[in-house]
C-alpha cells in the first residue's frame, strides 16, 4: 500500500473523518469514554492561527483517509531542545499490514530528523513491536503519572 498511499497534512475537510478515527482508536484501546476533541476544538487547535497539534493523514485510492498520526512539539530541559510527541496513530482495519502506519511514522521522522520522538503506547497493545521495528526503544525507567484536569 505505501506506493498507493499519499501522506499529507490534514485539512479542515478531513475533520469529521479524523474525529471518527480518534473515536475508533479510543474504542480499540478500551478507553472509558470517547475523545473530548470536538469539531470546534479541532478547528482552533489544529487548523487555527496558533496550532497545538499537527495531524498528518494517509490518503488511499480513491481519495479516502486510511490513517492518521497526531503529534505535537514538546521540550526537554534535560537535552535543552525541542522534541516531538506522537499522541495518536490510527490505521483503518482494512488498511493494516500494508505499510500505512510505517509510512505515517516515517513522515514524522522525515519532518523532524534532528528531534527526539516519543510515543506512549499501551502496555497491552500487541502492536508495540511495530514501534520497536521503527527504532523506538521502550523507556523502562520512566513511569507515566497523570493528574486529571480539575482533580484536587
Amino acid at each position: 500500500m505505501p506506493d498507493r498511499v499519499r501522506v499529507r497534512p490534514a485539512c479542515v475537510e478531513d475533520g469529521p473523518k479524523i474525529l471518527a478515527m480518534l473515536t475508533d482508536l479510543a474504542s480499540f484501546e478500551g478507553a472509558p469514554h470517547h475523545p473530548h476533541l470536538s469539531h470546534e476544538v479541532l478547528q482552533r487547535d489544529v487548523f487555527g492561527l496558533s496550532p497545538k497539534l499537527r495531524i498528518m493523514v494517509a490518503e488511499g485510492k480513491p481519495a479516502t483517509l486510511v490513517g492518521i498520526v497526531v503529534c505535537f512539539e514538546n521540550y526537554s530541559t534535560w537535552e535543552g531542545r525541542v522534541g516531538i510527541h506522537i499522541t495518536d496513530l490510527w490505521v483503518e482495519p482494512e488498511a493494516r499490514g500494508q505499510g500505512v502506519g510505517e509510512t505515517l511514522i516515517e513522515e514524522v521522522i522525515a519532518l523532524h530528523p534532528q528531534e527526539r520522538i516519543d510515543a506512549f503506547v499501551l502496555r497491552e497493545n500487541k502492536a508495540r513491536w511495530f514501534y520497536e521495528h521503527l527504532g523506538f526503544v521502550e523507556q523502562k525507567e520512566w513511569c507515566l503519572y497523570r493528574r486529571a484536569a480539575g482533580d484536587r
